[in-house]
């Protein structure tokens, strides 16, 4: 992590609002401060918009027992917290699949962001439930969605914004 460069805390409403934010930091550039590049905060940010549309990746029994119990436990709370700081906590796992090299080509990844957004607003079919969260609304998922985006954006601070 970038220590020089101190995090942002911003608080996107919509998804039309997450889809200008990605937008802006391509064209005016952006600094980071975390781990991870436009294109790779895109990439990852568009798998887990499609996760609930298409299914989760599949995960080893031991994820799927700890997921479970921590979804029996805590899930409901762990959601509505979520939702309620519109942002999550740094540090935790992930799956696999959602973590992209560094090199991918920014223009690209937020081109997909942008379809998938689009995608996940047209959506009324089914919502596979979370590994973590169990059964989601529609309302839950996009507030969800929304939190993710926040924390995710929170890491890429924009050129313009001093």
């Amino acid at each position: 992590m970038n220590s020089m460069i101190q995090t942002r805390s911003i608080r996107l409403a919509t998804l039309d609002d997450v889809a200008a934010e990605v937008e802006r930091l391509h064209r005016s550039g952006y600094q980071k401060a975390g781990n991870w590049n436009l294109s790779q905060v895109c990439e990852h940010l568009s798998d887990w918009m499609t996760f609930p549309m298409g299914g989760f990746p599949k995960m080893p029994l031991a994820v799927k027992l700890l997921l479970g119990a921590m979804r029996t436990l805590r899930g409901k709370a762990m959601l509505k917290k979520f939702i309620e700081d519109q942002s999550m906590s740094s540090g935790q796992p992930t799956a696999p699949e959602s973590i992209h090299p560094e090199t991918g080509d920014a223009q690209a990844s937020v081109e997909r962001l942008l379809a998938t957004i689009r995608r996940l607003e047209e959506h009324r079919g089914t919502i596979h439930p979370s590994p973590l969260f169990g059964a989601l609304s529609r309302q839950e998922l996009i507030a969800l969605q929304m939190a993710h985006c926040n924390h995710h954006l929170n890491f890429l601070v924009p050129k313009d914004a001093s």
